[in-house]
């Protein structure tokens, strides 16, 4: 989206006074305590210090990126890029940066391939060299997982706690609308380049509306399967 767009998201979430912070410090969260809110940006592009990193030091906030290990200040040839166009992702510099500035480090997994239906070597790799490559590089431990194209199973979730991941992160999936959601996941809701300010707060406000909000975003991430199908075939 617009970085125009983003700084009035953030002013609206400030002005319904939420509490930008990351991760971790929503997890230190209680029942009483102010409203909080973490903002995640997966793939970890040069653009979110580019754009978004400036709009958040304006409020003295902090936010949480997830790094795909192998692709650390190269471009994302893992995706499906249409017309050929490709994006840079963040430098160790650009990370180490964001680090300083109070901003938290997840993995988003080493290269960005899907973990549903591979090998379970496979996917402890993608897991563990992923964790220990950024915690060597920003000398913090990496408590955060988030799958590719946000697609959590209970395979997935178990082998990460096992890893060491305190949590992982995806998407909403609509079974979790009404039921318990497992210790060790953090469910998230996207906000896209077409969501407008009502869009936030329909996703904010936990009633039925959110649950348009929740259909919309699964019906878009199915979209992804396309990207995944493609990677298959290379």
């Amino acid at each position: 989206m617009h970085p125009k767009t983003f700084e009035k998201q953030i002013d609206f979430l400030i002005s319904k006074g939420f509490q930008l912070v990351t991760l971790s410090q929503l997890d230190t969260a209680s029942e009483d305590s102010d409203k909080r809110i973490a903002i995640c940006f997966d793939d970890g592009y040069k653009n979110v210090i580019d754009y978004a990193y400036p709009v958040l030091k304006k409020y003295s906030a902090a936010a949480t990126v997830f790094i795909i290990t192998d692709f650390i200040g190269r471009k994302n040839t893992w995706d499906v890029n249409l017309a050929g166009i490709q994006y840079e992702h963040l430098s160790k510099e650009n990370i180490q940066k964001l680090v300083d500035a109070g901003w938290e480090i997840g993995s988003h997994s080493v290269s960005h391939r899907s973990l549903r239906g591979g090998s379970e070597q496979e996917l402890n790799y993608q897991l563990s060299h992923s964790k220990r490559t950024l915690e060597k590089m920003v000398s913090q431990p990496v408590h955060y997982f988030t799958p590719p194209f946000g697609n959590v199973s209970p395979r997935i979730h178990s082998a990460a706690m096992k890893h060491g991941y305190l949590n992982v992160c995806g998407f909403f999936p609509i079974k979790y609308y009404k039921t318990v959601v497992p210790k060790g996941m953090v469910l998230r809701l996207a906000v896209y380049r077409t969501d407008s300010l009502k869009s936030l707060e329909r996703k904010l406000s936990g009633d039925k509306r959110m649950y348009f909000e929740v259909m919309k975003q699964n019906v878009i991430n199915f979209c992804s399967n396309g990207t995944i199908a493609v990677n298959s075939l290379r």
